[in-house]
C-alpha cells in the first residue's frame, strides 16, 4: 500500500482534480492519497482574518502549527501574512526555520526549557505563561540577564462548557490568576502585558466508567459563540481590574483557537469582538490575537481511498473495508468520517460500515450510507485536513511521502518511509 500526500496549489478546484483524475492519481502515487488546496487554505485565511478585521482595528492571525505543519501547508498560510502559534519547543523552530520573525510567533504550551525561553525571549517572540514554575523559571532568566521581561499569562475560568478542572493556566474564578499578577509585580522582574485563554474541544468526566479515561472523554464540537462572548467579557473585566489594582495595561488579548469553519464565524466575530470594544478606550484598545487551525485547514484535504474488501455481516449490515485506518484518520475516534463515493449511482443505497486495513476491531472510519460497492471503487474521505496529518502513525503501515502538485508539476517534498528508514 503506497501513501501520498499531495497539495493543490493551483489549477481545478480539489474536487474537480479528484473527479477528473482519480485513477489517473492512484495509478501513479497510490491509494489511499491526501489532497490538499493551497487555493482553499488562502481563501480560508482571507475570510477568517477579514470577519474579524472589519470589526475590529488591531488583529493578529497567528495559525495554530499543531493542526497541521506539514512545511509546505505552513508556506502558503504564512505568504498570506498569518503569524505562527506554537506549542512546543520543537513547533517553533519549524517556524523559525520557515523564517518567521520571533517578534509574530505566539509560544504557547505547558513544556518549554530554559534554553527555549531564553531564545524566544531574545528574539521577541510572545510567550504565554501556563503554569508556576514556568514563572520561576523566567524569573531566573530576567535576573540572569538583567532585565525586566514581558509575558502573558494563560488563563481558565468557567464559561459554560463544563471544562473544568481545566489542567492550563491559573483559574480565574478562584483568585489563582490574579495572585501570580500580584506575584510579578511585588518582584517586579516580569510584566505582564497579555492575557490568553483557549476553549478546549474536549473534556475529561470527572468519573469515567470503569476508571477508563477514554470512557470519560466527551468531544464538544462545534463550542457554541455564547461560550466565547463570556471568555472575552470575563477577559475584559480582568484586565480592567489589574489595571485599577496593579496599574498595568494590557497591550493584547490572546482568544485562541477552536473556532468553526469560516462560513460560520460571524457569531464568534461579534461575541469575542464587542466585549472588548465596550470594555475598552478606543485609546487603549489591546491587540487582538486569534489561533485559528482547524477552520483554516479542516476542509482544505481530503482523502482518497480504495476499496479493499466487500463484507456482509452476521446481522446483514454491510460493509467494506478500504485502504486508510484510523492510523492515517484518528479524528475518527471522535466522530464518523464524511465519505462519498466517486462512483456516480444511486441504486442500492444503504447503510455501510466503512472498515480500515488495521487489525483493530476499532478500526472504524465511518457508517454512512453508500451505493453497492466492488472492491476497486475509490471513495472520498471529506474534510480532514484537521489533526489527522500531524497525529497519524506508522501503526503496521508506514509513514507517507508529501508531494506538491504545482499546476502540472509534481514535487516530492516528503519522502515516503520505508524498511530501511526503520533500520
Amino acid at each position: 500500500m503506497v501513501l501520498y500526500y499531495i497539495v493543490v496549489s493551483s489549477g481545478n478546484s480539489m474536487r474537480d482534480l479528484i473527479e477528473s483524475k482519480i485513477d489517473q492519481l492512484t495509478q501513479q502515487y497510490g491509494s489511499p492519497l491526501f489532497i490538499a488546496s493551497a487555493d482553499k487554505i488562502k481563501n480560508n485565511l482571507e475570510v477568517f482574518n477579514s470577519a474579524f478585521s472589519q470589526k475590529y482595528p488591531i488583529t493578529a492571525v497567528a495559525y495554530s502549527y499543531k493542526v497541521n505543519y506539514l512545511p509546505e501547508v505552513l508556506k502558503v498560510i504564512h505568504n498570506q501574512g498569518a503569524w505562527a502559534e506554537v506549542a512546543s519547543g520543537f513547533e517553533y523552530e519549524v517556524a523559525r526555520k520557515l523564517e518567521v520573525p520571533g517578534n509574530l510567533i505566539v509560544f504557547n504550551g505547558p513544556f518549554k526549557t530554559k534554553d527555549q525561553l531564553e531564545k524566544a525571549i531574545d528574539e521577541g517572540a510572545i510567550i504565554n505563561v501556563d503554569h508556576s514554575d514556568e514563572i520561576e523559571q523566567l524569573e531566573q532568566i530576567a535576573s540572569e540577564l538583567g532585565k525586566k521581561i514581558n509575558i502573558g499569562i494563560r488563563l481558565n475560568m468557567e464559561v459554560g462548557i463544563d471544562q473544568l478542572p481545566d489542567r492550563f493556566g491559573f483559574n480565574l474564578e478562584s483568585g489563582e490568576a490574579r495572585q501570580i499578577v500580584a506575584r510579578c509585580c511585588k518582584k517586579g522582574l516580569l510584566k505582564i502585558t497579555g492575557l490568553h485563554v483557549h476553549l478546549t474541544s474536549y473534556i475529561v468526566q470527572t468519573e469515567s466508567e470503569d476508571n477508563i479515561p477514554a470512557k470519560g472523554i466527551k468531544l464538544i464540537w462545534p463550542k457554541g459563540h455564547d461560550s466565547y462572548r463570556k471568555a472575552s467579557q470575563k477577559l475584559v473585566d480582568f484586565s480592567n481590574d489589574i489595571r485599577d489594582e496593579f496599574d498595568l495595561k494590557m497591550e493584547y488579548l490572546d482568544m485562541g483557537g477552536g473556532f468553526p469553519t469560516v462560513n460560520g464565524i460571524s457569531p464568534y466575530v461579534n461575541a469575542i469582538v464587542y466585549p472588548i470594544l465596550d470594555g475598552f478606550k478606543e485609546c487603549d484598545l489591546p491587540k487582538l490575537i486569534l489561533e485559528p487551525g482547524r477552520a483554516i485547514v479542516s476542509d482544505a484535504a481530503d482523502l482518497i481511498t480504495t476499496v479493499v474488501a466487500v463484507k456482509q455481516l452476521p446481522n446483514g449490515q454491510r460493509a467494506v473495508v478500504v485502504d486508510a485506518g484510523i492510523n492515517l484518520l484518528p479524528t475518527s475516534f471522535w466522530k464518523f468520517q464524511d465519505i462519498e463515493c466517486l462512483k456516480k449511482t444511486d441504486n442500492n443505497i444503504e447503510e455501510t460500515i466503512v472498515y480500515g486495513p488495521l487489525c483493530l476491531q476499532t478500526d472504524i472510519i465511518s457508517k454512512t450510507k453508500l451505493p453497492k460497492l466492488n472492491a476497486g471503487d475509490h471513495l472520498i474521505v471529506k474534510n480532514v485536513g484537521a489533526y489527522n496529518i500531524p497525529q497519524s502513525s506508522t501503526f503496521i503501515y508506514a509513514q507517507p511521502a508529501v508531494i506538491l502538485v504545482n499546476g502540472e508539476n509534481i514535487k516530492v517534498i516528503k519522502k515516503r518511509e520505508d524498511i530501511k528508514d526503520m533500520f
